[in-house]
């Protein structure tokens, strides 16, 4: 029960027990750095895992895989990932040439219902905003020019709860309900050395709405060596709803603060799909492949050197899973070693250029037989972006982990362990 105490004062603090510097020079656009990362499992395999099926491990990547977990357990989830960033580009100016931080992302919650139905519910991050930069701005009717600091965080997290239902045999259907909710808080600070002033403006917008995923996964044992499972995701188009408010500051003197009737009432997510598939030889070998697809073009959400694209993700993981049977007929995993590999494009092009994004993924997990519980730990090799057209490149390098504790949820039944 320690271990359930621990898990319900992470989610009270979840957003809050970070630690960073890091700057995402891309995320003043649109609604911040969309998150990719699934921050479970199959984090060691580049996030593969629309058709991966676990029976200890929550695999959020699909909504239909939670009726893969073992009956008679519940299953809490930790996660949380370490970055370290170098940015290479003409609009650096030396002083911010890289940046690191820490932040908890995950903490989900699931079981198996019965023996056709397995649920989850968690939170989790669906897009941050963390920048700052200088410039020079020109005050309106004059010729005078004065330097400008604009800093820029949030994000927008999401609530969820999913359920995956066993149809027939081999086939399982899920959905994810997610309440996305956050803010995105933008201030320009103007500093006249003249009038030893600061004019500081606050920017910020609220957003909220529902969000549905839909999943799908067919799994078919072959042979007695081989294993096929096919799966995919949906995700319809819809609004965010949004409300502003602009706060203007004097030093310490608060001049003015109101609504925003310039910002937008809402902002249009696209509709999302998703499909993959996993091939697992002898229980022990697994290779999975996923495509994503994102129709950020129909928003129509553009600006100034700026636009929304179509984006994609493709990625290949592998898996070598090291399992022991035991002389009660039960099998425990004690450890696995992964890999993967990714290749994307963002959803923004500026100046004509659609961000891309590659990399490579590794990744090791423990089970203890003796506590229940199990680690898994990740590393994330990429880049984002080019130094074209005045752009900055990110090389960057990732840690992942998860901590996993399962227990009992009833006593009736045979107990595995």
């Amino acid at each position: 029960m320690k271990f359930l105490f621990v898990c319900l004062f992470s989610l009270g603090s979840l957003g809050k027990l970070y630690s960073q510097n890091t700057n995402s020079p891309y995320s003043i656009l649109g609604i911040g750095d969309l998150e990719t990362n699934f921050y479970n499992r199959t984090s060691g395999m580049a996030n593969t895992g629309l058709a991966y099926r676990n029976d200890r491990y929550l695999i959020n990547n699909n909504p239909a895989s939670y009726t893969a977990l073992q009956q008679q357990f519940f299953s809490f989830e930790l996660s949380g990932r370490g970055q370290f960033i170098n940015y290479k580009g003409d609009p650096l100016d030396g002083t911010s040439a890289s940046g690191k931080d820490f932040a908890i992302k995950r903490l989900s919650i699931a079981t198996k219902i019965n023996k056709c139905w397995g649920s989850s519910a968690g939170i989790m991050p669906y897009s941050s905003a963390n920048y700052q930069f200088n410039t020079i701005k020109n005050i309106q009717g004059t010729n005078a020019s004065v330097p400008v600091t604009y800093d820029g965080s949030g994000g927008v997290n999401q609530v969820y709860w999913g359920n995956a239902f066993q149809l027939i045999k081999h086939l399982s259907v899920g959905i994810n309900a997610a309440y996305l909710f956050g803010s995105l808080t933008q201030t320009e600070n103007l500093v006249t050395a003249d009038l030893a002033t600061t004019l500081t403006t606050t920017r910020q917008v609220f957003l909220k709405n529902f969000k549905f995923t839909y999943g799908a996964q067919y799994y078919l044992p072959v042979n007695k060596k081989w294993d096929v499972n096919i799966g995919a995701v949906y995700s319809p188009a819809g609004n965010l709803a949004s409300d502003a408010s602009v706060v203007v500051t004097d030093n310490s003197t608060q001049l003015s603060s109101n609504a925003d009737n310039t910002a937008a009432t809402s902002f249009r997510l696209p509709n999302a799909s998703g499909i993959g598939f996993s091939l697992t030889k002898n229980k022990k070998y697994t290779l999975t492949g996923d495509y994503n697809y994102q129709a950020w073009s129909a928003t129509n959400y553009a600006g100034i050197n700026y636009s929304l694209k179509n984006s994609s993700r493709a990625s290949l993981g592998f898996e070598v899973s090291n399992k022991k049977s035991f002389f009660n007929s039960g099998i425990f995993e004690r450890n696995y070693l992964q890999a993967g590999i990714y290749y994307g494009t963002s959803y923004l092009n500026i100046k004509g250029q659609q961000l891309k994004e590659r990399g490579f993924t590794l990744g090791y997990g423990l089970n203890s037989k003796r506590n229940l519980l199990g680690l898994s730990i990740g590393l994330d090799v990429g880049q984002r972006g080019t130094e074209q057209a005045g752009l900055i490149k990110e090389n960057y390098v990732n840690f992942t982990f998860t901590v996993s504790y399962r227990d009992f949820w009833r006593t009736k039944g045979t107990k595995y362990f």
